[in-house]
């Protein structure tokens, strides 16, 4: 894994923890980007390369386009056509979204590894006016999540989800759990 916080990278290793016996994570320090010889027994590299920062998105996707012979699958919260389309461009083997479940981005990691191109996939549905995180806890609210399961799900405590429910409900004007699943629907959800 590279260019992720501590943060996003113990969440990712915990998720995975699961798939231990199929895939290994590591976080890649920063300075690969400049000494490709780093990656001297590196399988694959999993990145994002739109996650916030000066300059970021641009050193990555060049970084991207001179990758030494290594495969490199885009994990993302970008679902946007054309970000996946810069990413791919610039020469990932791969995309995934970040709301992807855990035996997702592992098929996908397999997927790339064994030099197979994964295709932009759907991500979740990026509904009007939400961002992409409110979106994602829509989604695993209409599928009948808990708070507590949603902030296990996504590695946020449940009173980030909490925040991120008020903002859905403020946002589409419904004042509960069932409304806001209608609401999806009416935007075209069917999960």
């Amino acid at each position: 894994m590279l260019a992720e916080s501590e943060l996003v990278a113990a969440g990712l290793v915990g998720m995975l923890a699961p798939y231990r016996h199929r895939v290994v994570v590591d976080l890649l320090p920063d300075e690969v980007l400049e000494e490709p010889r780093a990656l001297a027994g590196v399988d694959l590299v999993l990145c994002d390369p739109f996650t916030p920062g000066p300059g970021h998105e641009a050193r990555l996707l060049a970084w991207l386009a001179h990758a030494p012979g290594v495969p490199v699958l885009v994990h993302t919260w970008q679902t946007h056509a054309s970000a996946v389309e810069r990413a791919l461009d610039a020469g990932a083997d791969g995309w995934v979204a970040k709301t992807a479940p855990a035996a997702e981005l592992v098929v996908a990691v397999e997927a790339v590894h064994r030099g197979e191109a994964v295709p932009a996939q759907a991500g979740p549905p990026a509904f009007p006016g939400l961002s992409g995180r409110e979106s994602e806890v829509l989604v695993l609210l209409c599928r009948g999540l808990s708070n507590s399961e949603i902030a296990e799900a996504l590695f946020v405590s449940v009173n980030s989800v909490k925040t991120y429910v008020r903002q859905v409900y403020a946002k589409t004007g419904v004042s509960r759990r069932t409304q806001a699943v209608a609401w999806a629907h009416r935007q075209g959800w069917t999960g």
